[in-house]
């Protein structure tokens, strides 16, 4: 039975990018699998997606050349999948990854697969055609592990039970206590850790690569917030990340957005894929930095990042998921300028503050990417003109230099719109309202939560990805968990009874799919998914918040909104369960942490019940309080809202606490009064 490349017509922009290869790839499903315990091959899984730069340069080294694809189609059956279209697939195997070399993984992901368990006995990431930097060529690779398991069975067999059982074990978490008042100080721990972690030269943390890791940064924010001993180390550390980052060659401060991560220490050489995610995340923690630490750098990153968005991702039905790393003629071309175009793209005057900005008379190189050699306002002060002023030139002459990156070939787009990804852009898009005013962002926020629900809720179900044919990829738990937490921090902004309404699916849907009611904690994959090797629970957050800790937080704030006590008691198990984790590696959990800290903690929520007059009253307490409550103002012609609001008078107020509610207030004076109470630290806090 010989096997022919299955992706041709298929729709999925990854699957196409190797619809051509002399590989048989084959789609994973049911009938590939049960087709290579058949043939008794084993499984090539070759995991990636669209912009990934490594992803392309194996492509083009090895899966378009005849001789390896000769090989492939011999003794494996090959499968391609696209990560961000099954992201559990991708995590399982990543884990694999893990536990077989002792590392994190990466894309492309190579993985082996036995033909009968599918349990993975050779996992590795990106193989080159020919020896490179201690790599092992793919198809002397390939020859290895055609002999390893035709020839030798009883070490193929204990490899592959070692790693089923290893599988098995990884969400065999031990008992321990739940959490107590002493844990709060995990959260000092993680922060302590972090600072230890940090580049005090560069900014960010570790080395090369070097990746944003917004939750590590929202993590000294909250400290900032919290006034503890290393407030002012964090505050230190995260001005001088969030002004590097934005300074240098990752934020693209032409056209706007940030690119996936730098392969170097000083944030100089990106990889140039844009990835919807990354981006989301960084509006709302540059808008949330802005907000709370009124610096107008942080605010301005953020409104042109949403900004480059909504005008490079948008589709009819949403965002599409990422820029490719490559563009028309070659990997970042398009990015690059020479110092010729831009003195004839622009002015002397502004050619003069460009060249104190980025240093372009220094620059070695004939073309190069533009990143500062100095702050604005210092750029500014050696040309001797006013901060407007230099603010005015930059504005203008970066349209021009973006007129010129548009007549270049530019990267591709892929137009796969994400459940969970668009999630996280209307929570940062609320982020952006409440932190920086900005109306049109709840609007924009609203808009995408409809275009979300019209084309990914059917059935009572959610979908991770919908296809122009109709064909819909199950949700899996980050789905689930992004959208309930984005609703929620629209409610915040702006009620909507169609958004209150779609929460409650969506807590339901959490419990009713994806909960585990013997352990606690929620699985990534819903009960009724396809049989896998492995039913990952994830805890950690990665580049994204992690599944459980996303789930945890929502709950127990749409529990404490709603006064449903399965919400809070799911959250509450949930935090329980990852008890352990959190303890050995805190800095690893922001988002379990936040969670941890409210199921201990619950912070007061605060009802409205009015038009114009509670307006100002929400928009005092926001100003006030910030993030230390949860204000939501329901107008009067709602008709599906929290019980609580039912007994309520025309234009007062409530102060919630965990499941007990206080009179009501009729006046801004006397709620805030009540509010102050309730704040004041307890003796376990204060220690």
């Amino acid at each position: 039975m010989s096997l022919r490349n299955e992706l041709q017509g298929q729709e999925n922009r990854y699957l196409q990018q190797h619809a051509q290869d002399p590989v048989a790839w084959q789609l994973w499903s049911p009938e590939t699998l049960e087709a290579a315990r058949r043939l008794d091959k084993p499984i090539l899984l070759s995991i990636g997606y669209s912009a990934c730069h490594w992803c392309q340069v194996m492509q083009k080294e090895s899966f378009s050349d005849p001789e390896i694809a000769q090989q492939l189609n011999e003794h494996f059956v090959s499968i391609k999948v696209d990560k961000e279209e099954r992201p559990d697939l991708d995590d399982i195997f990543q884990t694999a990854h893990q536990l077989l070399n002792g590392q994190p993984g990466g894309w492309p992901l190579t993985v082996f697969l036995c033909p009968k368990s599918h349990v993975p006995f050779v996992v590795g990431t990106y193989f080159p055609r020919e020896p490179s930097h201690g790599r092992i060529p793919l198809e002397d690779l390939l020859y290895r592990v055609t002999h390893f398991y035709r020839e030798q069975h009883k070490e193929f067999q204990n490899l592959r039970d070692q790693m089923g059982k290893s599988f098995k074990a990884l969400n065999d978490l031990p008992e321990t206590d739940p959490p107590e008042l002493a844990d709060l100080y995990l959260l000092h721990e993680a922060t302590r850790r972090l600072l230890e972690q940090a580049d005090t030269e560069h900014g960010g943390f570790g080395g090369a690569p070097k990746f944003v890791l917004p939750f590590n940064l929202f993590r000294l924010l909250e400290t900032v917030s919290e006034a503890s001993e290393l407030a002012g180390p964090a505050e230190i550390h995260l001005r001088l990340t969030l002004d590097r980052i934005a300074a240098s060659a990752v934020h693209d401060a032409i056209d706007g957005g940030f690119f996936r991560y730098a392969a170097d220490a000083a944030w100089e050489q990106p990889h140039f894929e844009k990835m919807l995610f990354d981006n989301a995340i960084v509006i709302g923690l540059y808008a949330a930095a802005g907000g709370r630490l009124k610096d107008p750098l942080y605010t301005y990153v953020a409104r042109q990042t949403l900004r480059w968005l909504r005008r490079a991702l948008a589709v009819p039905n949403g965002f599409g998921a990422s820029l490719d790393s490559s563009t028309g003629d070659g990997d970042g071309s398009a990015y690059r300028y020479t110092r010729m175009e831009i003195k004839a793209a622009v002015t002397e005057e502004e050619y003069t503050f460009l060249n104190e900005l980025y240093g372009l008379e220094r620059k070695l190189n004939d073309d190069f990417l533009l990143h500062c050699a100095r702050s604005p306002e210092e750029a500014a002060h050696r040309v001797g003109i006013a901060i407007e002023d230099a603010t005015r030139l930059f504005d203008s002459a970066r349209e021009k230099l973006r007129v010129l990156r548009y007549q270049k070939p530019l990267a591709d787009r892929d137009e796969k719109v994400i459940c969970s990804w668009n999630a996280l852009l209307c929570k940062s898009m609320a982020q952006v309202s409440r932190f920086l005013g900005d109306a049109p962002a709840i609007q924009q926020a609203q808009q995408l939560m409809d275009q979300i629900v019209a084309r990914h809720w059917f059935n009572k179900r959610l979908f991770s990805v919908v296809k122009k044919s109709g064909e819909r990829t199950p949700a899996f738990l980050d789905d689930y968990a992004f959208m309930l937490l984005a609703l929620l921090d629209m409610l915040r902004i702006q009620w909507r009874d169609s958004d209150y309404h779609m929460a409650r699916n969506m807590a339901e849907g959490l419990l009713n799919h994806f909960y585990d009611p013997l352990l606690g904690g929620f699985f990534f994959v819903a009960n009724d998914h396809e049989p896998l090797p492995f039913k990952p629970k994830p805890f950690a957050d990665t580049m994204t918040p992690s599944g459980n800790g996303a789930a945890a937080l929502a709950l127990i704030r749409f529990g404490h909104l709603t006064a449903e006590p399965r919400y809070v008691d799911a959250a509450s198990a949930t935090v329980s369960h990852a008890m352990p984790l959190l303890r050995r590696q805190p800095e690893a959990h922001f988002t379990l942490l936040q969670a941890m800290r409210e199921v201990l903690l619950p912070k007061p929520v605060v009802l409205m019940l009015g038009d114009a007059p509670m307006v100002q009253w929400a928009q005092t307490l926001q100003a006030k309080y910030q993030d230390q409550i949860y204000v939501y103002r329901v107008p009067l012609a709602s008709e599906f809202h929290p019980p609580e609001v039912m007994v309520m008078d025309e234009n007062t107020a409530v102060i919630c606490e965990a499941d007990l509610c206080q009179d009501g207030h009729e006046s801004l004076e006397s709620l805030m009064q009540a509010l102050d109470r309730a704040l004041l630290p307890t003796p376990v806090e204060e220690a």
